[in-house]
């Protein structure tokens, strides 16, 4: 009865290391690789359609960078590997890709100035694209929202054809300055007005006067 007693104990010990060794290491990959799971209510108002899908890289794979984690409703604790907690640097409704940082597409159309001062309430600034990969990672937020173009944190308005980020950093330094191949000579300031930046749905940007009313991107660097 004895050997039987220390036998079943033996069992139950390695059965809770198992157990405690398996969640120790699904915590872990979750947060090194960023597949944090999704909690997603349907509260958001300002990104109604966002379908919380996962973007495949060229092989069909899902890269760190490619893996999208929506943000709604309620905060919890998550958590990147730095220890960096990602819901309070972000708020809610923001949608947080590793690698790249968080974005909000608001729908609601404002002025560029209006979009900007928005953005910076948020604890953000109006969007700037560093790769093209955010700019894919953009065009796939456009379409799943069907709007056509957003205002972007770039313009001339210092001086004309002299483009800048929000954070007076030259656009050739920012990694992505591609602009519309469907509207010969972009930037063309039409009619002399035009002096802030848009992304269209195509791809590229578009300069636009900055008094009309877009939707807007909004981002936090992370």
């Amino acid at each position: 009865m004895t050997i039987m007693l220390r036998c079943v104990l033996v069992i139950l010990l390695y059965t809770i290391i198992y157990l405690v060794a398996s969640e120790n290491r699904i915590s872990t990959d979750t947060v090194i690789n960023g597949l944090i799971s999704e909690n997603i209510s349907k509260s958001s108002q300002d990104f109604p359609t966002a379908s919380g899908k996962l973007l495949p890289n060229a092989n069909g794979n899902l890269s760190p960078a490619q893996q999208i984690i929506y943000i709604y409703g309620p905060r919890q604790e998550w958590k990147m590997q730095d220890g960096t907690n990602l819901i309070e640097k972000a708020g809610s409704d923001y949608l947080i890709t590793p690698g790249i940082g968080a974005h909000k597409l608001h729908v609601r159309k404002l002025t560029w100035n209006k979009a900007r001062r928005i953005c910076i309430e948020e604890g953000g600034h109006l969007a700037i694209i560093n790769s093209n990969s955010e700019e894919k990672l953009l065009l796939h937020i456009l379409e799943e929202n069907k709007v056509n173009q957003a205002w972007l944190g770039v313009h001339d308005l210092y001086e004309e054809g002299d483009w800048n980020t929000i954070m007076d950093v030259p656009l050739e330094a920012t990694g992505y300055s591609k602009w519309t191949l469907k509207i010969a000579n972009e930037p063309d300031n039409y009619n002399g007005k035009q002096h802030c930046g848009i992304l269209l749905k195509d791809g590229g940007m578009d300069d636009i006067e900055c008094t009309a009313a877009f939707a807007f991107f909004c981002e936090i660097t992370l």
